[in-house]
C-alpha cells in the first residue's frame, strides 16, 4: 500500500470507501489506480482526480505553497494575516539568512506531516546541531509557544464544511495536537472571527479546498498554525461512527463540487 507522506501509513483508507459512495449515488464513474493511491471521476466530460489526500481543485503552485511551512508563512505575514513564526533551517548549509527564534524552538520537516519528526529544542544551535545527524536536509523552526487550544476547519470555496477542536496529548516533549499522535477531535461551531481568518489565508495562498489549523496562544493570541492543501480525515473518521458519518458528507460535498460544470 502506498505511504502517507513522512512515512505513516494506512493500509485501509476511508476515502477510498467514502469517495466510491460519493460517486456511486451521484452517477459519476470512479476509476481506481496504483493501488488505489489515484482515484479518477468522470462525469460526461468532466474528469476529476484525487492523488493521495489531495483534490485536483486546488492547482499544483498553491498546493506546493501550502506545504512549505516557511514559504506560506512568509506569504501569510506579507498580506497581513496572523501566523506562526516558521524560519528556514538546511541541513549542513551554515547560518539562517534571518535571525532566529530566540530561546525555546520547535523544529519540524519542511514539508513533513501529521507531527512526523516534530520537536523541542532548548535553543536553535541545539536544533541545528540535531539536523546536522539527520538526513533530512530542509526543515522548519519556530520559537515555542504555550499553546492552549488548537482548532481545525476544513474550507471548500470559502464555505466552512467541518470544524473541530483537537484535545491533545501530552508528551515528555510537547503537547501534541495531531489526531494521528492521539489527540481527540470535538466538534464546534467556529467563532466568526476563526472563520474570517481561516478564509483570509486560504484566499492568500490561492487554495480553493483545504484545511486550516489555527492556535490560540496562553497570551491570547490567535494565530494561523499551518494550511494543509490535502483533506486527511482517516483519523477524524475512525473516532466514532458519526465521525465517520461527518467525514463522508465532506467528501460527498467536495465531489459534487470537482465534477459539476
Amino acid at each position: 500500500m502506498r505511504s502517507m507522506q513522512s512515512g505513516e501509513y494506512i493500509t485501509d483508507r476511508f476515502l477510498v470507501q467514502m469517495i466510491s459512495e460519493a460517486c456511486g449515488h451521484r452517477g459519476i464513474e470512479l476509476v481506481k489506480c496504483s493501488d488505489d493511491w489515484i482515484l479518477e471521476m468522470r462525469k460526461g466530460e468532466v474528469i476529476a482526480r484525487v492523488f493521495g489526500y489531495k483534490f485536483s481543485l486546488n492547482d499544483s503552485a498553491a498546493a506546493y505553497l501550502a506545504q512549505d511551512k516557511v514559504g506560506a508563512y512568509e506569504v501569510l505575514r506579507k498580506a497581513g494575516v496572523p501566523a506562526v513564526e516558521h524560519r528556514l533551517l538546511r541541513t549542513k548549509v551554515g547560518e539562517m539568512t534571518v535571525e532566529p527564534p530566540q530561546g525555546e524552538v520547535v523544529l519540524k520537516p519542511l514539508v513533513g506531516t501529521s507531527g512526523h519528526l516534530v520537536q523541542a529544542f532548548e535553543s536553535i544551535d541545539a536544533a541545528k546541531e540535531y539536523i546536522n545527524s539527520s538526513t533530512v536536509e530542509a526543515w522548519a523552526v519556530s520559537p515555542r509557544l504555550d499553546i492552549v487550544n488548537e482548532t481545525r476547519l476544513v474550507l471548500l470555496d470559502n464555505e466552512v464544511l467541518l470544524a473541530y477542536e483537537k484535545h491533545p496529548l501530552q508528551s515528555a516533549q510537547l503537547t501534541m495536537f495531531n489526531l494521528g499522535k492521539g489527540a481527540v477531535p470535538h466538534d464546534i461551531e467556529p467563532e466568526q472571527y476563526y472563520v474570517e481568518l481561516a478564509r483570509r489565508a486560504s484566499e492568500t495562498l490561492g487554495l480553493r479546498l483545504c484545511a486550516v489549523d489555527i492556535l490560540k496562544t496562553a497570551a491570547n493570541e490567535v494565530l494561523i498554525l499551518e494550511v494543509n492543501d490535502g483533506i486527511m480525515m482517516e483519523h477524524y473518521a475512525r473516532y466514532s461512527a458519526e465521525n465517520y458519518s461527518k467525514a463522508a458528507e465532506v467528501y460527498d460535498v467536495i465531489v459534487g463540487r470537482m465534477v459539476r460544470r
